[in-house]
Formats: structure tokens, C-alpha cells, sequence
């Protein structure tokens, strides 16, 4: 059974269950949408618990309802978001962060075409931060405002992205969402700041997209070497200033 036939199959058991659409049903697992979301959790756990063997077939809480038994990684590739790994924090399938990551990966080798801070794509990662779009300049702060605005969270005052980094900073400070680098392990998304000289001015930025057991940051960033890539810092870099949680 295909994805669309599952979702089709779901609203007629709903339906014939008396459960209204839209809403959560009191039964939890005793409902088909109840069980999806328990065999989902289930499989969350599992795999980010490291056991990459996730229990299916006849002990599977949808096999009641003679619906497909998907594991955690389809249903992560259905919504287009990236597929979880052991160490990753829990509950990152669906929130901003993680639309962030999936966003972000499309974008990799996005650059400028001749080493002027401009691209017709660039342009449109400027757009994301009021007053923006036709001022060309330095962009990893404007990719960032771009990602989080594509993703439904958009930052800076007022949700009008930003283009300066010490301003991404402050506005992460004055939210409650800044955290220090030494104090905080990030999650997939959060905005990474750096400081490259050590003078406790934010100069570069970029997302998380993960963090290995050991520590290491792994990012991608815009404005790196001039186009966006994946970067990553060891866990005793001195570059990363802190993070903006997302």
C-alpha cells in the first residue's frame, strides 16, 4: 500500500470510528492515527537509541488496522526532512530546525557567479531580510534569515531576518534563545555563531546539521568560500561563539 492509499485508508477508519479530522483522538493507539503516531515514537527510540532494528510485523500497533508498517527513515523521506541518526536529540522530525537541515541541503553548492556577493539565488536569500534584496553584501547571515523563514520561523525583529551577525546574536539574547558554546550541545538547525578572531565580535554564521557522539559540529553554511558547504569543528574548537536554539 502506497503512501497517499495509507492516508486515504486512515480517514475512512477514522471516519467509520466516529473520530472527528483535525483532532486527536482520547483512544491514542486504539485509533488508527493513535497507532501511527505510537509505531512512529516507537521506532524514534529505537533508532536513536541505536538499535537500528525497529520492531514491525503482527506486534506493529498499525497492523490491526491492515495498514503499511513504515520504518522511522520512509516517513522521515515522505515529509522531505532528513533522516534522524543515532545521536540526534529526540523530536527533532518535525520542527523548524529540522525543516531548516532539509532546506539547507538543497542548497549546498549554491554560490556567487563572480566573487561579488551575488547570485540570481542569492538575491533570493536576501529577500528573506526586509530592505535586503537588491544590497548586495556578505550572506551567511542572510541564508540563515532565508532557511528560517522557508521553514516556517523566521528570525530577527519582527520576523524581518537580519544581514549582520552581531544583530542575529543580540536578537537570539533578547529572545532567551542564545546559548554558549561550552554550556550548550546543539540540536539540528539551531544558527551556529562564530568568532574567527577571538575578540568577542560575532563575525560568521551558519545551522547545526548535526553533532557526532564525540562532539563535533558538523554545519552548512552560506558565504563559505563563497558558495554554501558543509563545514565541521571539533569539539574543542575556539571558533564557534555560540548557538540561536531553533
Amino acid at each position: 500500500m502506497g503512501y497517499e492509499s495509507a492516508l486515504q485508508r486512515v480517514s475512512e477508519l477514522r471516519a467509520l470510528a466516529g473520530e472527528p479530522i483535525g483532532t486527536s483522538s482520547a483512544a491514542g493507539a486504539a485509533s488508527p492515527t493513535g497507532a501511527f503516531q505510537a509505531q512512529l515514537a516507537a521506532q524514534q527510540q529505537s533508532l536513536l537509541g541505536g538499535d537500528s532494528a525497529a520492531s514491525g510485523g503482527s506486534a506493529d500497533p498499525m497492523s490491526q488496522f491492515g495498514l503499511p508498517v513504515l520504518s522511522v527513515a520512509d516517513q522521515y523521506r515522505m515529509m522531505g526532512l532528513p533522516v534522524p541518526t543515532a545521536g540526534m536529540p529526540l523530536g527533532l522530525g518535525t520542527g523548524a530546525g529540522s525543516r531548516m537541515v532539509a532546506l539547507a541541503q538543497r542548497e549546498i553548492g549554491v554560490g556567487e557567479t563572480s566573487g561579488n556577493n551575488d547570485s540570481p539565488r542569492i538575491r533570493e536569500y536576501r529577500s528573506a531580510t526586509a530592505g535586503a534584496q537588491d544590497t548586495p553584501g556578505p550572506w551567511c547571515a542572510y541564508f540563515v534569515s532565508w532557511l528560517a523563514k522557508e521553514a516556517g520561523a523566521p528570525i530577527g525583529a519582527g520576523g524581518n531576518g537580519t544581514g549582520y551577525v552581531p544583530t542575529l546574536e543580540a536578537w537570539g539574547r533578547q529572545q532567551g534563545r542564545f546559548a554558549d558554546f561550552d554550556s550548550y550541545r546543539p540540536a539540528p538547525g539551531d544558527i551556529v555563531i562564530f568568532d574567527w578572531a577571538g575578540d568577542g565580535v560575532a563575525d560568521h554564521t551558519g545551522i547545526v546539521e548535526r553533532v557526532d557522539p564525540d562532539g563535533t559540529v558538523h554545519t552548512i553554511e552560506g558565504n563559505a568560500s563563497d558558495v554554501v558547504k558543509r563545514r565541521e569543528y571539533p569539539a574543542s574548537t575556539n571558533d564557534i561563539r555560540g548557538y540561536v536554539r531553533m
